[in-house]
Order: structure tokens, then C-alpha cells, then sequence
């Protein structure tokens, strides 16, 4: 697997490589992951101790000399090419499969490396061109161009939704295309047993009624979507007193404007920042949760989205890209991009609701479930031995 995103940056694409690779490596397959090498403040920014976390015995982690490059976690990086390096790969561990997850940087050494070599290469694209077209040096038609180029190149496609392929334009893409959703962890992220609430509440310095956003804390997050539509917000019930808090868990560039809006609002005080949080963390803040929300307009799936849900919470997210795949009437609500009044109002219709909420919740646990680690691991076997199997007979 070669990738411009992993550990220690945190993000849905780092945890899904992490994740699939310890998972095929657990089933025997032995898993090298590509990726940047990142510097001690990295490490710092999230809290972890520098060094690579074991994942298991099949898993090696290859780092590659890097270049840090803007981006709202502030700890993206691109890795830098060596055009010899496929013969070191071919001496040293020649791979059956190239899976290349980033179209630049690492993705291109592992273009080269399987047109040297030989080796049948599939590529995922998980990120949205469009989503970010007002953070891009050149036209967004430009680079989706290029993407649209680089994954023609590839001999299979893959992603988590739908709404990459009909964004790329299904008839500019040559190889097959197939979706293939990020795995979820619905051992860890799971419904919390019944009157445990309180308790986890306490433990994040919660009492009222909790909204939740985790994610990098970027524009196009939209998170000050979330905080307008808080500020609209009064108790649900008959105490006054009892009003509706936002936890927002994550870092990112927006962060201090965030924080600034929300004093501006005059909401600080029930809006927490909790920083980056490990897995466990994250499961326990969305059990301690009535409603899971996003507003972001670059998704491609959310893996947050999705452990909400498998945490067996309703989700209220925007109408925009992959989003509306996963948010059903069986799940959730979706309220237009940016309007933090209907968000507001389908805040208020949920926590007022508390069946409703639980009706939604288990709706979306089901829908979790279709996408846990060992099913989505079968679909990624399954693709692999496809494309070996067709290099054994042409």
C-alpha cells in the first residue's frame, strides 16, 4: 500500500490503510504500507509518542523522506519520489498487489514501480477534487484532470461512495470501477448499555443534551455551521436551564476562529473543545451523545459519520456529496448545505424526540454493520485474488 496520508496524521483515509492492513495481515497476508516520514511536532500535535505502533506481524511500515505541505491538520505531508526505488522494492519485497491510496507523491513512485515491475496496481481515490477546489493552486477542472489521468493509469478503481466516480465522470474512467467502503469498527464503536449516559457525559465535563462533531477542524468542515445553529437552540424540555451543548472533537486550522465565534455567539460556554482523541475516546464521546452532526461539503464517506451511527446515535448531515448514500430516513436527517436555521430546526425536532432518536439509532446500527472490518476485508480479498487471477491467464 503506498499513501500520502497515515499515522501520526489523523483523518479517515489514515485510519482505513491502518485498519485494512492490520486486518489483512491478521488473515495471513503480509502488508507494507508506503508512507511519509513525519517530524516529533507531529507526534506532539496529537499527543502520541513518536514511534510506530504495532500492527501486527505482518505489517511493516516503510517510511519515506517527505515534504510537509499546507493542509488544515497542519501535519500533512507529501512523500518524496525516488525514480530508482522500484528496483528496491523488486529485490527486496516484490509485492503480488500494488494498492495505492493518494494520487500524488507516493501514489506516482507507485505508478512507476508497478509499470517497472509488472505488478497489477488498484487505486482508491477517497478525496473529492471539487470539495476543495477553493484551497487549490490551480482550476478545479485542471485537477480533476489530472486525477481523472492518474487513476486511468491504474488497473482497477475503487472508492468509499458512489459520488466520487459520478464526480470524476464514470465514462472518462477506463479501468472498472467498484465501491468499496472504509471499514468500521463496530466491536469498538458501539451502542452504549442503557442508563451509562451520565457517567461518560461527566467524564467530558458534559451535563446537557450533547450535539457532537469530530473531524479535522478545517473550512470545509463547515463547523461554524454548527455553531449558528446552536446558538439558536433553548432547552428541549421543561428546564430552562437544560440547554442543548456542542463537543467537538479534532484540530485544525479553524480551530481559534471557531473558538472565537462561539464567544461571539455568546455560546462558549456550551461549546467544548476536546482536542484529538484516541478511538476509545471517540466511541465513548459519541455514546455520551444524543445526535451526531456534520455540515461538511467534502466528503467522499466519513468514517465519523459512520461510527456514530454504528454507536447506534441519529445523524444530521448536509445534503452534499457522499453523504446522502449513508444519511436515510432509516438513519438520520439531512438538512441543504450551510443552513444552519434548518439545521437548527432538525436539531430541535431530534433531541426533542427521544423515541425517534432511538428509532434512528438502531436503524443506523444496521446500516453499520454492512460495512465492519471483516466484511469490507472479504471485499478487498476478493478484489485482489480477481486481478491476480486475470494477470495468471493473459
Amino acid at each position: 500500500m503506498f499513501t500520502d496520508y497515515f499515522f501520526p496524521e489523523l483523518g479517515g483515509i489514515q485510519d482505513s490503510v491502518a485498519i485494512t492492513g492490520r486486518a489483512l495481515g491478521r488473515r495471513g497476508h503480509r502488508v507494507d504500507i508506503h508512507a511519509p516520514r513525519y517530524g516529533k511536532g507531529d507526534f506532539r500535535r496529537i499527543g502520541a509518542t513518536m514511534g510506530e505502533p504495532d500492527r501486527g506481524a505482518n505489517v511493516r511500515v516503510r517510511r519515506r523522506r517527505s515534504l510537509p505541505f499546507p493542509s488544515s491538520t497542519r501535519q500533512s505531508r507529501v512523500a518524496l519520489i525516488s525514480p530508482l526505488a522500484w528496483i528496491r522494492l523488486g529485490l527486496q519485497s516484490r509485492p503480488d498487489i500494488i494498492h495505492v491510496h493518494s494520487f500524488f507523491g507516493a501514489g506516482l513512485e507507485a505508478l512507476l514501480s508497478a509499470a517497472c515491475l509488472g505488478i497489477p496496481v488498484v487505486g482508491t481515490n477517497h478525496t473529492t477534487v471539487a470539495g476543495f477546489a477553493p484551497h487549490l493552486p490551480v482550476s478545479a477542472d485542471l485537477a480533476a484532470s489530472y486525477v481523472r489521468w492518474f487513476y486511468n493509469r491504474c488497473d482497477r478503481i475503487t472508492a468509499p461512495s458512489r459520488s466520487v466516480f459520478d464526480e470524476l465522470g464514470t465514462n472518462a474512467l477506463i479501468p472498472p470501477c467498484q465501491v468499496i467502503s472504509n471499514p468500521i469498527d463496530t466491536g469498538l464503536f458501539s451502542p452504549l448499555p442503557e442508563g451509562k449516559g451520565s457517567a461518560l457525559k461527566a467524564r467530558f465535563g458534559l451535563s446537557g443534551p450533547v450535539i457532537t462533531f469530530a473531524g479535522r477542524l478545517g473550512p470545509e468542515k463547515h463547523v461554524d455551521v454548527l455553531l449558528r445553529a446552536l446558538a439558536l437552540l433553548g432547552s428541549c424540555d421543561d428546564r430552562p436551564d437544560h440547554l442543548p451543548e456542542l463537543a467537538i472533537a479534532g484540530h485544525g486550522s479553524q480551530e481559534a476562529s471557531l473558538r472565537a465565534l462561539a464567544a461571539q455567539l455568546g455560546i462558549g460556554s456550551r461549546v467544548h473543545f476536546l482536542g484529538t482523541l484516541t478511538h476509545t475516546e471517540l466511541a465513548d464521546l459519541l455514546r455520551a451523545s444524543e445526535v451526531f452532526a456534520i455540515m461538511s461539503t467534502s466528503e467522499t464517506q466519513s468514517m465519523v459519520l459512520l461510527q456514530a451511527m454504528a454507536c447506534g446515535i441519529p445523524v444530521i448531515a448536509a445534503r452534499a456529496r457522499a453523504l446522502g448514500e449513508f444519511v436515510t430516513q432509516a438513519t438520520g436527517l439531512l438538512v441543504a448545505p450551510h443552513d444552519h436555521a434548518g439545521l437548527a430546526s432538525s436539531l430541535n425536532a431530534l433531541l426533542a424526540s427521544p423515541q425517534r432518536r432511538q428509532a434512528l439509532g438502531a436503524g443506523g446500527r444496521r446500516t453499520a454493520e454492512r460495512f465492519g472490518i471483516d466484511q469490507v476485508t472479504d471485499q478487498w480479498e476478493a478484489l485482489y485474488r480477481a486481478m491476480l487471477d486475470r494477470e495468471t491467464h493473459t
